[in-house]
């Protein structure tokens, strides 16, 4: 039968040869189509929105085959299922995209064509074809090509479970099969497989696993995938191989050739396995392994594959920054950090900065005390409580296969908010940061929790140091005096009362402010305007994007047709500077990370700070009113002289007081009758009004 007569829907995106003909029933002439339609997929790829269409037309095909065409046996549908799911996962696995990454996965398996995010699943087909002689050596090829996918899903965002369940008996029996063929794609799925089993605590079938990949490391030490068995062997506690993990990373150093990822992770697993005094001797030369790979990183011209390679690097170090974090070694913490950040030595931050991580079942910040795990595990319920509250479809481990399976709207839900105030302060011992951040005279926060942790508002309305987030990790270069602003005023239903306010409170102050509006607004000139140095404050008033399954298309929003996308801010340049600037995103998701890791620097205003530029912007979609006031308090700070960290600490303190104050101290500068009318709709504010706003430098 023709492809067309197979795929109806998806015949206008075919491309296959007119003498191609398809057999259902003979697994080799499948398999001849599936190469073709990836090969179309490839064609695609630099057109998503067709590429997606495409792929979801063929789903459904594949669906309505039983009824259309009977004679397609189920196994022929299971393969083309999964075949066609497999381009789509694989590029959100290397984009390290979890959202998209479970979507095409489920959908592989996905009993409809439900667009609403929640997704039905049935592996009944993919057993059935597995058992089937005529369909399982095709059926075996594709699900080896899955795996990896699925139990990383698992293990680094504990979600997928059912589907990781489903595949761990048929990839377990394959790869104990096929490992010693050295395949490089069984191998692969060995070991996420194998990192599956041991977090499951399935300690026999993680053995047998981990005793064959020794087997074959040991006997092929120039295989493709040899320093990732190396890392992985020499890393586990309790081990999963016959020899001592220490013995196989010294081996593996010696004959092993493998890439500078790899050759870290085998450092860092080398490490943690040393006594505390041999550790400390090689730490220098573990810190300039580092330094090397991040080189190469930085060499990379793609902004977002930086980001995903650092986010790599990151998860490769967890155990080393752990280690430092409980030793209370702040010196090297930091120095590891940056380093890590790509930060030169002679740029590096050396005031005290404290780091903020999730240990245990809390936050952690104070050395040698991480919380007991023995706690309830708040981590799970913030993490419930943002998806609820504002949207998300984050996960955290232990949580269970619950928040991919409901879409990310992106959107607040008011309903939500006294829960989500409660979850955070569950969490985060607010009243012990506050001392112990007064008691270290620190100047400054590293925060390794969830980037949507509105650290400094808590702070503030605990009348605490709402220091700034250190993003960059370079020293910041001193603040400028505010003489110049340049306002920028979107098509945001606020955005002209804000900039008549902010215009205002600044020429009462004697600085000038030029505004940019109505058909100035455009993506290049505001492009062209960030490049140059010409203003010490940046004022964008305008809406903001941030697609919870394309975070990487944010943009602010300056009209219905300019866009500035992420993108176009993390490749801009500026001229070298002796001070630095502040640059106010006043708009929803500004300060919004990728979320793709606990530390994400892909973001809008995260991929602009540096040590010549602070911003302040928003965590999450911010209502109009509270924006508008919020930017007054700002104005009147920096108006007054005050430094960028001070006029955000103290407009975000403001910004929480009674309402009758608040109304009395704005309308004393002169702004009265303009902040009326978003000051009335600010009387009953919560944690969504007072808790966005975060300042990174």
């Amino acid at each position: 039968m023709r492809p067309d007569e197979l795929f109806p829907s998806a015949a206008g995106y075919l491309d296959v040869p007119s003498n191609l003909d398809v057999d259902p029933t003979d697994p080799t002439s499948v398999a001849q189509l599936l190469a073709h339609i990836r090969l179309q997929q490839d064609h695609l790829q630099d057109t998503p929105h067709v590429w997606e269409q495409f792929t979801k037309a063929l789903l459904s095909d594949i669906r309505g085959v039983p009824a259309v065409v009977p004679q397609v046996p189920e196994g022929a549908r299971v393969v083309l299922a999964l075949g066609v799911c497999w381009a789509p996962a694989r590029l959100a696995f290397e984009c390290a995209q979890p959202l998209a990454m479970w979507e095409w996965l489920h959908r592989a398996v996905a009993t409809s064509d439900n667009e609403g995010g929640s997704i039905d699943i049935d592996l009944g087909p993919v057993d059935r074809a597995l058992k089937d002689p005529h369909w399982a050596k095709s059926v075996e090829r594709i699900v080896i090509l899955l795996a990896p996918m699925v139990f990383y899903l698992a293990n680094n965002h504990s979600t997928g479970e059912h589907l990781a369940q489903g595949f761990r008996a048929p990839v377990f029996s394959i790869c104990a099969r096929a490992l010693p063929t050295g395949d490089k794609h069984v191998v692969e799925a060995a070991l996420h497989l194998a990192k599956h089993l041991v977090w499951q605590d399935l300690r026999r079938p993680a053995c047998l696993l981990g005793h064959a990949l020794e087997l074959l490391l040991l006997a092929n030490p120039t295989h493709p995938l040899a320093g990732a068995m190396a890392a992985f062997l020499a890393g586990e506690r309790p081990p999963v191989t016959h020899r001592d993990p220490t013995v196989i990373a010294a081996w593996a150093a010696q004959h092993v050739s493998m890439n500078p990822f790899a050759a870290l992770n085998l450092q860092v697993s080398r490490f943690l396995g040393m006594p505390k005094n041999e550790g400390d001797a090689v730490l220098p030369e573990l810190l300039q392994q580092v330094e090397e790979v991040i080189a190469i990183v930085e060499s990379e011209s793609d902004p977002a594959q930086v980001s995903r390679d650092r986010g790599i690097i990151f998860s490769i170090l967890g155990q080393l920054q752990y280690r430092l974090l409980q030793s209370g070694d702040a010196l090297h913490l930091t120095q590891l950090l940056s380093i890590w950040r790509g930060v030169p030595a002679d740029q590096a931050r050396n005031d005290r900065c404290l780091t903020l991580a999730n240990a245990g079942s809390k936050v952690w910040f104070r050395p040698g005390s991480a919380p007991s795990p023995d706690l309830p595990d708040s981590g799970n319920r913030l993490t419930t409580a943002f998806n609820k509250a504002l949207g998300k479809a984050l996960v955290t481990r232990g949580q269970g296969d619950t928040a991919l399976t409901h879409p990310a709207t992106g959107r607040k839900d008011l309903t939500q908010a006294e829960e989500l105030h409660d979850a955070l302060h569950a969490h985060l011992d607010v009243a012990d940061l506050v001392e112990f951040a007064f008691s270290e005279d620190a100047a400054a926060f590293i925060s390794l929790l969830p980037s949507l942790t509105p650290v400094q508002a808590l702070l503030a309305r605990a009348q605490g140091p709402a220091l700034p987030l250190a993003v960059s990790l370079r020293a910041p270069l001193p603040d400028r005096p505010v003489e110049r602003v340049q306002l920028w005023c979107g098509d945001a239903p606020s955005a002209r009362t804000e900039a008549a306010i902010v215009e205002r409170v600044f020429s009462y102050a004697g600085k000038t402010v030029d505004a940019i509006t109505g058909d100035d607004l455009s993506r290049d000139r505001f492009l062209a305007e960030f490049q140059r140095d010409d203003y010490d404050v940046i004022w964008v008033v305008a809406h903001g994007s941030h697609p919870p399954y394309a975070p990487d298309q944010s943009a602010v929003v300056l009209s219905d047709s300019e866009y500035v996308f992420l993108d176009d801010l993390a490749r801009a340049t500026r001229p070298p500077a002796s001070t630095r600037r502040l640059v106010v995103f006043n708009t929803c998701d500004s300060a919004a990370a990728d979320t793709q890791g606990p530390y994400d620097d892909r973001g809008i205003a995260r991929s602009v700070v540096g040590p010549d530029q602070a911003v302040i912007g928003h965590l999450w979609p911010v209502d109009g009113d509270a924006a508008t006031v919020f930017g007054a308090l700002l104005a009147i700070e920096l108006a007054d002289g005050s430094d960028y960290a001070e006029a955000f600490a103290n407009a975000l303190r403001d910004l929480q007081q009674d309402w009758a104050t608040l109304a009395g101290q704005l309308g004393d500068r002169g702004i009265g009758s303009l902040v009326a009318e978003p000051l009335d709709g600010f009387r009953q504010p919560t944690i969504f009004d007072w808790g966005s706003a975060a300042f990174l430098e």
